[in-house]
């Protein structure tokens, strides 16, 4: 899409020298997230790489994506549209470089609606804001869904307060395009990001309440609102920076603000989030011996990357068990501790029992590995 834009606007939103810049602020703006994400444990992740370094690039690197992505769909939606002109720019100095940050401002607009116009509206907005999001934390599982609005409303309040490009500007002049662009833009991004998890071996899984049954790819089908929803946060922050990277001193402030909250939440992510790592051939104790030096002599780094024919059945019924939902080696054990050495063994227990087992209090968790072991079981017989 940026590559597309390149061709109208003869230069690119993302793909330039500024790109690490944006990708420190887009890590931090997601890690808000997956700290609040502690408390509603909505999703967790599997097979994820054990070494830290390696897990640490691929959070960054991950989280990074997400403004880049809504930022730039929307403008490709936007200039299909016709609303946006891009003649706006703030640049904000980093050390001895100077880094350009082109935030487009609502111009004109082709979409089109009556005027809206709310009395007070930052301190409604901001407040209401503020009691979505307590209540999010209080009662999570009720209010789960708000995570998705509580930022766009309070950083949309604020952004209107200090004369800040905001969405109540755009429809106080009538001005629609924005509004859908950025609506559809997560729509798009969220649908991408879920087919592209789908398949991966390190993902993320869903446990939403309410909704585990019911899924487009990991993510249950109401929860595709909250991609529409969450767009607005983005861009919201997005109005937020621009008007914060007037300031010299304020870019440096978000820029190390953005990389120390990202640190601290990747070792929180660790430590709530993270519910099993990918396995080393070489740690993989139920394979014979000369079986693990012929994978490794042939480059096969993880227990993915082994061919199961070579494998005999109780072998082949330990690796399966190791990989139901991203089961992991140290779960495996527990398993394996308590007599369970296949899936059909684990279709049988039921949720406290396995709770137990694996020393695991989250329940929406253990129910995805329950209804998986029974899934497979009744899928073989």
């Amino acid at each position: 899409m940026d590559a597309l834009l390149s061709f109208k606007k003869n230069k690119y939103l993302i793909l330039n020298k500024h790109l690490p810049f944006l990708i420190i602020i887009s890590c931090g703006f997601w890690c808000v997230f997956e700290v609040i994400n502690i408390r509603i444990q909505n999703w967790f992740y599997i097979n994820l790489p054990s070494d830290i370094y390696q897990r640490y690039t691929g959070y960054f690197l991950a989280y990074g994506t997400v403004i880049p992505a809504i930022y730039v769909t929307k403008e490709f939606i936007n200039s299909i549209i016709g609303e946006i002109n891009y003649n706006a720019a703030s640049r904000f100095s980093c050390g001895a470089n100077h880094l350009e940050v082109s935030l487009e401002v609502p111009a004109s607009g082709i979409i089109k609606t009556k005027p809206i116009r709310i009395r007070n509206y930052p301190a409604y907005s901001i407040m209401l804001g503020v009691i979505t999001i307590l209540l999010t934390c209080l009662f999570p599982v009720y209010f789960f869904p708000l995570t998705w609005v509580f930022l766009a409303l309070i950083l949309d309040g604020y952004n209107y307060l200090k004369g800040y490009a905001s969405f109540i500007e755009d429809f106080q002049k009538g001005f629609m395009s924005n509004f859908i662009g950025t609506a559809l833009s997560g729509l798009i991004c969220g649908v991408l990001w879920e087919m592209w998890n789908f398949w991966s071996v390190s993902k993320w899984v869903y446990t939403v309440p309410f909704f585990e049954d019911i899924k487009l790819f990991e993510m249950p089908f109401p929860g595709y609102i909250g991609f529409l929803v969450f767009s607005f946060e983005v861009v919201t922050f997005l109005n937020f920076i621009e008007g914060m990277l007037i300031r010299r001193r304020s870019a440096i402030l978000i820029v190390l603000s953005c990389f120390v909250f990202s640190v601290f939440s990747f070792v929180m992510i660790d430590r709530h989030t993270v519910f099993s790592y990918s396995t080393k051939v070489e740690g993989l104790s139920f394979i014979e011996k000369g079986k693990i030096n012929h994978f490794v002599a042939k480059g096969v780094k993880t227990s993915y990357g082994i061919d199961k024919k070579l494998l005999d059945n109780s072998e082949r019924d330990s690796i399966n068990l190791l990989h139901l939902k991203g089961m992991g080696m140290a779960n495996f054990l527990k398993l394996q501790k308590h007599g369970i050495k296949n899936i059909n063994d684990l279709s049988m227990l039921d949720d406290r029992t396995l709770s137990n087992i694996l020393n695991e209090g989250n329940l929406s968790r253990i129910r995805v590995y329950v209804k998986a072991a029974k899934h497979a079981a009744d899928s073989k017989y």
